[in-house]
């Protein structure tokens, strides 16, 4: 197998998480080698990253392009300054300060050897045990298959029957009864492994001595819980992916849905305001030429009867004998033929000969025939709001206006007596 898709493999098989111990240098330049190559050949959908270029432990991540791993992946990588790696710094540190764990003098050198164990089983998977720097009390976490756990150790007690050291002597002065059994470290240890999951404990299984097994031939099922617990959890992150997959494309399925409808409504409308703005457009224009017609016309009536009117004027003056009489009659008649002229749709430019006959109506001589659409886009017109009643006039206001200021009172203050209106 090639270089680049063997280092897939094996950061693949780690959990997606590869530590390298303290390599030397030639060991890390064929590492970052070996990583120029295989970051050509990073599953779709991951990229791979790499720290630890020139000292300390080698690190390798595969990481989702998503950013979801970004946080774990600086946790790793930052934590190198505040926890202690090294096995043997490991098992000093807890044998300087076991008090996390529940146990005695006497099995802490069992407990040493048992977290020897978990060392070992975890390097061999590309895992590790470390102990922070930050804590009071120093807790071994265990890292596999890119996951890290806490390690806890407790001693079973067992109940031994109390024996005073000098007999029918109470231990404390408030003391009435002496009791009949005292507990005592058995020596039998339970190991107790916990996933720490923000500020409280998730999952966390626990293991402990038997009568045929003890804890050290119980380390291969330890690690197969822990790699069962590794692959529940990547299934069920390919299940969360999935179904936020499937939401998000149903989002869009919904939203592209959406769109279409709102395009055919769009469509559709704009058709139906296009076939109303023709129809309106016919309607509009014969409203204009009848409009137009029919003030053109009510003028040459107008003029008609003005010149009659005028005619008869003229004619009262010629049979008249007042020569003033006449005279102002005929000056009328004159002003009213002139007025006439100036009103006459059928004199020569004017009237109708200046009107276009195929005119282009204005929004405003569309809108009465538009049925509520707007006369320049494909929008309904907003309703008319309807105007607020006027109130009721109030039929005590001019009686109780008129006596309002009438001074200071005895008595109860409201309308006017009869005699003071």
């Amino acid at each position: 197998m090639a270089v680049g898709p063997a280092l897939i493999a094996q950061v693949q098989k780690a959990g997606r998480f590869l530590r390298i111990p303290d390599p030397s240098a030639e060991e890390r330049a064929r590492h970052r080698r070996a990583f120029d190559a295989a970051r050509q050949c990073a599953p779709e959908g991951y990229h791979l990253k790499y720290s630890g270029r020139a000292k300390g432990d080698f690190f390798l991540g595969l990481l989702r392009v998503t950013g979801e791993d970004d946080t774990e992946w600086n946790r790793i990588r930052l934590a190198r300054s505040r926890v202690i790696t090294d096995v043997e710094d490991v098992l000093a540190a807890v044998a300087k300060d076991h008090s996390a764990f529940e146990i005695s003098e006497e099995v802490l050198p069992r407990v040493l050897a048992l977290i020897r164990l978990l060392a070992d089983q975890a390097l061999a998977r590309y895992g590790e045990i470390a102990v922070s720097k930050k804590r009071r009390q120093p807790r071994p976490l265990l890292t596999v298959h890119g996951r890290t756990y806490e390690v806890a150790f407790r001693e079973r007690q067992k109940q031994v029957r109390y024996v005073p050291k000098q007999p029918g002597r109470r231990t404390y002065d408030w003391q009435r009864v002496t009791p009949a059994h005292k507990s005592e470290p058995s020596g039998e240890l339970e190991l107790l492994v916990s996933e720490n999951s923000g500020y409280s404990y998730g999952w966390k299984k626990e293991w402990a001595d038997t009568a045929k097994k003890p804890l050290e031939e119980q380390i291969a099922s330890i690690f197969r819980a822990l790699k069962a617990r590794a692959e529940e959890q990547e299934r069920a992150r390919l299940e969360r992916e999935a179904e936020q997959r499937r939401l998000r494309e149903e989002r869009e399925r919904q939203e592209a849905e959406r769109r279409r409808l709102a395009a055919e409504r769009e469509e559709r409308e704009r058709r139906e305001w296009e076939a109303a703005v023709s129809t309106a457009s016919v309607k509009a224009v014969h409203a204009v030429r009848a409009e137009r017609f029919g003030m053109a016309l009510e003028q040459w009536q107008a003029a008609g009867e003005i010149r009659a009117f005028c005619a008869a004027l003229d004619e009262v003056a010629a049979a008249s004998e007042d020569a003033l009489e006449a005279e102002r009659l005929r000056e009328w008649s004159a002003w009213g033929n002139a007025e006439a002229d100036q009103l006459d749709p059928t004199t020569n430019g004017k009237g109708l000969a200046t009107r276009d006959f195929n005119v282009e109506p204005t929004k405003e001589q569309l809108r009465p025939f538009l049925d509520g659409w707007r006369p320049d886009r494909p929008e309904k017109e907003p309703p008319a709001q309807p105007t607020p009643p006027k109130p009721e006039p109030d039929p005590w206001r001019g009686v109780i206006d008129a006596h309002r200021d009438q001074g200071w009172r005895y008595g109860r203050q409201g309308r006017a007596q009869w005699w003071r209106r």
